[in-house]
């Protein structure tokens, strides 16, 4: 396979999540997936922050936990949380309790906060966030449970996936597309762009 960049660093990936992983892939980069060690759940009970700032602790954490590990290596680091009426909405964890979640959308606008933080070292390199604002149709029913069973969308932020017919939920979107999925990627380019970590390969 021919690439188009070239990379000039060691990059890992903090973070298990699919779709992160595969806008990754789809960028160009090379890079390894290493999980967190940082209990998310235990943090979240001991700070009291806003959806926005939460997101940005959490992405912080979780890159920090593995590049005071990995010398050398780029980190990145990246949290999501949804948000309805000011506070943070849990992923949802089966069919039931996501045709709720959604159900608590139908035709009310929620937001997707995300946050990117790149490391190196331990320490913090750069800082992104994003706030999507997504305003939900009024559907049946029927309609939301029929979502939910084909794109089974419980354990995803909000309820839905938004990379497949998570978008047929919408009558207006405001923000990043990829940030929406989980990994906004252009800040992500421009930061190694700028370091001069990345290159078009001749």
């Amino acid at each position: 396979m021919i690439k188009f960049i070239k990379q000039n660093f060691n990059l890992i990936l903090a973070s298990q999540s699919q779709i992160r992983k595969k806008i990754l892939q789809e960028a160009g980069f090379q890079f390894s997936v290493v999980k967190p060690d940082f209990d998310e759940d235990k943090e979240k009970q001991l700070v009291s922050l806003e959806p926005k700032d939460l997101a940005l602790y959490l992405a912080k954490n979780k890159a920090l936990s593995i590049s005071k590990n990995n010398p050398n290596h780029y980190v990145i680091g990246s949290d999501q949380v949804c948000e309805f009426l000011g506070k943070e909405v849990f992923k949802s964890i089966n069919l039931q309790d996501a045709i709720t979640q959604l159900s608590s959308f139908n035709g009310s606008t929620h937001y997707q906060n995300n946050a990117i933080i790149i490391a190196k070292n331990n320490k913090v390199l750069f800082t992104n966030s994003a706030r999507a604002k997504l305003t939900m149709r009024n559907l049946s029913k029927n309609e939301i449970k029929s979502y939910v069973e084909f794109d089974q969308s419980w354990g995803c932020a909000g309820s839905y996936k938004y990379e497949s017919m998570g978008k047929h939920l919408f009558l207006d979107v405001e923000g990043d597309y990829f940030g929406i999925l989980g990994l906004p990627i252009q800040p992500i380019l421009k930061f190694f762009y700028r370091e001069g970590l990345l290159e078009f390969k001749n």
